[in-house]
């Protein structure tokens, strides 16, 4: 497990605190811009918190949302345009935004990455999410012990679903649970019977459920009509239960599946036996900690980091806050 560095980081963000109290043409005022995707309810859930929390604190607070990524870039430049003390951009798509962006250093505005890493600008200030790489580890690590596959358990057979190409996260969950569940596909303990365990193979396009279902039927088809599949890599809960809702139409067992999210539909699914478990991202912890790293900023003092090593977003480390995820199964459900 990935251990963080406390007192590197505060060595290290003394060197990053030019970026805390940017956005000086608008001293006096507290206006903050968030950019947002419409795309899923979780997200439209997170802008509401923020903005709720914000206004109750006396920040004036213009909310954004978008379906797409030109749509996306239009309101970000529209918004920079009235430059705010700071703005929160939850990115559609993480390498898209570079052009952009070079209008907040033109206005001063710092950018907060909101759980999307923004890729290839030194535009971004800071970054807050959940630690990518610990849900990845938590998910590969679930598979591990539920199949016993230190102690040479197997072979199991097992499909692999990701996330959207576009959002950076996506690859870092991935990527670390095929790293850590390889040494068991090569020794014939976990067999992927159609081969497809690369990202692009993988990959639910725009990390929309509904886009999983074509592939799963075609997976069960091809490949399970005589075999049990029993273990499935789901990038999230609303496409564990497309899965799910597939593999019930084809009268198959349910397999040990994960998820991401702790979404309620999940939390049901876990608790009557359907879907093993999810790897919770509480919503609240997040936008409670952007808050206050907007104060921080606004007020030009250097927000709480706890990580300044693991986001090069290709340009640049963004100094990031990772809130911790948590493993919910049957063994704690009746806790949420």
């Amino acid at each position: 497990m990935k251990q963080i560095k406390f007192l590197l980081a505060a060595v290290i963000l003394l060197c990053t605190a030019v970026f805390a109290g940017c956005g000086a043409d608008n001293a006096g005022t507290k206006n903050i811009a968030i950019c947002f995707p419409n795309t899923t309810q979780s997200w439209q859930r997170n802008a509401a918190a923020l903005q709720e929390q914000l206004t109750a604190d006396g920040f004036t607070v213009d909310v954004k949302s978008s379906a797409t990524v030109e749509e996306q870039k239009q309101q970000i430049k529209d918004a920079l345009q009235a430059k705010p003390n700071c703005m929160v951009i939850g990115a559609i798509d993480s390498a898209a935004l570079v052009d952009v962006l070079e209008d907040a250093k033109t206005y001063n505005v710092p950018i907060i990455a909101f759980d999307r890493i923004i890729l290839n600008t030194d535009a971004v200030s800071y970054y807050a999410s959940f630690d990518n790489d610990a849900i990845g580890e938590a998910q590969a690590l679930y598979f591990e012990a539920a199949l016993n596959l230190r102690n040479g358990g197997g072979p199991y057979n097992i499909e692999f679903f990701a996330g959207g190409d576009a959002d950076n996260n996506a690859h870092i969950f991935f990527n670390t649970v095929m790293q850590m569940l390889d040494p068991y596909i090569k020794r014939g303990q976990l067999v992927c019977r159609s081969g497809q365990t690369d990202f692009n193979s993988a990959s639910v396009k725009d990390w929309q459920a509904e886009n999983a279902r074509p592939r799963i039927r075609e997976l069960l088809t091809n490949y399970y009509g005589g075999e049990t599949l029993h273990a499935i890599l789901a990038p999230n809960d609303e496409i564990a239960g497309v899965i799910l809702d597939e593999m019930q139409k084809a009268g198959k067992p349910v397999p040990l599946i994960s998820g991401l999210d702790g979404d309620p539909k999940a939390i049901e699914r876990i608790k009557n036996g359907q879907q093993t478990f999810t790897v919770a991202k509480d919503a609240d912890v997040l936008t409670a900690k952007c808050v206050r790293m907007i104060k921080a900023v606004v007020e030009g003092v250097q927000p709480d980091i706890n990580d300044v090593k693991n986001y090069n977003n290709g340009v640049k480390i963004v100094p990031a806050y990772l809130c911790t995820p948590q493993i919910i199964d049957k063994t704690n459900v009746q806790n949420y």
